[in-house]
């Protein structure tokens, strides 16, 4: 029952448990028990995520009962960073996907979110080259990254706002960040309050995260209102841009769905 959601696998459940898994992955590449991570000075750093992709090919199929497996292996993207691509099965049948790509950051000032910078680990991690789906979704988040400011990757015409205001106890990690599930749950918060269908299950999102809030902070939300498709935005206070994301869903009033 914790796995699933309204329709089929809970998305904000098999975010958390990938995060835990690759974040166990880098830890066990580096020699490490415990996935706590330093950098050469001693000082904390987080395995932060830079971009994520969630893809579903059979979201009917997660059931009650039903037996859930990931699998996943650890790769290199680049300078810095580190991907794990996430199979996701079910009952012996794999039914989609997760890739995380992270990044080491540390607090330039302490327990301000927004002095957020990359910092190297006191262990280097050296796996495997990323395939290339993997390589493509990292150019494409840098693409994202590189245009975001100018909304060039914004391109539906008709927008809609709403402001959300997250709450530390439920929608902030332990080292006092918004947890990465969090942004896709305030999305779907704001789009709903606005009139989007409950009858809609989701086939594929990707993220790309530039930011992060301080608790207490109220979180702009900018989305085009379409029953099958999204963009979205996040912004935090003075239009700071936090996070960009594509959303499919697939609509389930129109198909036969056994719950």
């Amino acid at each position: 029952m914790a796995e699933m959601g309204y329709f089929g696998l809970s998305e904000q459940w098999l975010l958390r448990r990938a995060g835990d898994l690759h974040w166990r992955l880098i830890a066990r590449a580096m020699g490490q028990q415990e996935a706590v991570f330093t950098c050469a000075a001693g000082e904390p750093l987080y395995a932060a995520f830079w971009a994520s992709r969630l893809c579903f090919t059979s979201p009917e199929r997660p059931r009650l009962g039903g037996e859930l497996t990931l699998a996943a292996d650890l790769y290199r993207v680049g300078h810095g960073r580190l991907a794990s691509v996430q199979h996701i099965d079910v009952d012996g049948r794999q039914i989609g996907h997760v890739i995380l790509i992270s990044t080491f950051v540390g607090r330039a000032a302490p327990s301000s979110n927004r002095s957020i910078v990359r910092r190297a680990p006191r262990v280097l991690v050296v796996p495997s080259d990323a395939p290339a789906l993997v390589q493509r979704m990292a150019s494409n988040a840098s693409e994202v990254a590189c245009s975001a400011g100018k909304r060039e990757w914004l391109m539906p015409a008709t927008l809609q706002s709403s402001m959300v205001l997250p709450c530390p106890s439920n929608d902030f990690n332990a080292v006092g960040l918004l947890y990465f599930p969090s942004f896709s749950a305030l999305v779907e918060r704001a789009v709903f309050e606005t009139g989007a269908s409950h009858l809609r299950v989701l086939r594929s999102r990707n993220v790309v995260y530039l930011g992060n809030l301080e608790p207490g902070e109220r979180v702009r939300v900018t989305f085009d209102q379409h029953p099958l498709r999204q963009c979205a935005s996040l912004h935090g206070e003075n239009e700071r841009l936090i996070a960009v994301m594509r959303t499919r869903y697939i609509d389930m009033s129109a198909q036969a769905f056994v719950r």
